[in-house]
């Protein structure tokens, strides 16, 4: 019993990887917690996603900077949307994020969530990646996996932002979405993994408006937003 449990777990982890998931429910919309604050341009730059995701009429945006919102408020939620920096959670508030994910929640990270909660190895094991250093300036985003739902279609795209080196949880495994090289840099810029019964996608670019701004990565953000929430993923209006 103890092996079939094991093999349908792995089983799991490989289908939702791959991007096979169970149908959602579309009739009903997409509710998001979009969880903000500790550095970067948290204000500002969020809100320029909310029209975004809110002009397919699929998402309905709720903002929050309150740690212990992610205690019992998560519940309410289908995927949780992050751009924080720092930030101690406790263990507790840490346990409600993870637990909100393991248990089939859709999680989307975006830039410095990976330089987030970094007293917490739990949260570091469900993003896969902590940041390790980063450069900057105006360079390419190679589309890395082209089978993907997330990517499927999606052609190499330029953008001004920074990019991240990550430091990889010891149980991390991710299926690695779009990459950059340039120089002595390369690197993952986002992937997917799965993490219990939910769902995990990450992008590390976002880092200012110059960033948010970009169709590409508006693009990139919404088709990760989708496929965390299970459903078939499509491209915002006016964006193709």
């Amino acid at each position: 019993m103890k092996r079939l449990i094991l093999i349908c777990t792995v089983l799991l982890g490989v289908i939702v990887a791959a991007g096979i998931l169970p149908a959602a429910d579309s009739s009903k919309k997409i509710k998001v917690m979009f969880f903000r604050g500790g550095g970067h341009d948290w204000k500002n730059c969020p809100p320029i996603m909310k029209a975004v995701l809110e002009s397919t009429n699929d998402f309905e945006i709720t903002f929050t900077e309150n740690l212990d919102d992610l205690k019992e408020r998560i519940k309410q939620f289908d995927i949780i949307m992050q751009y924080t920096t720092g930030m101690n959670p406790t263990k507790e508030q840490e346990d409600g994020l993870c637990d909100f994910v393991q248990n089939g929640g859709g999680y989307v990270g975006i830039h410095s969530a990976t330089d987030s909660f970094k007293n917490c190895d739990r949260y570091w094991e469900m993003v896969g990646g902590r940041f390790a250093g980063h450069g900057s300036g105006k360079f390419t985003v190679y589309i890395y996996d082209h089978e993907h739902p997330i990517t499927r279609g999606m052609k190499d795209f330029e953008i001004q932002d920074e990019t991240y080196a990550h430091n990889y949880h010891r149980n991390a495994q991710m299926r690695s979405l779009t990459r950059m090289n340039r120089g002595n840099e390369r690197q993952s810029m986002g992937w997917v993994s799965s993490y219990g019964k939910g769902r995990v996608f990450y992008t590390s670019n976002g880092h200012d408006r110059k960033a948010w701004v970009n169709p590409h990565f508006q693009r990139l953000v919404v088709r990760g937003a989708y496929w965390a929430a299970g459903r078939k993923v499509k491209d915002p209006p006016n964006i193709r």
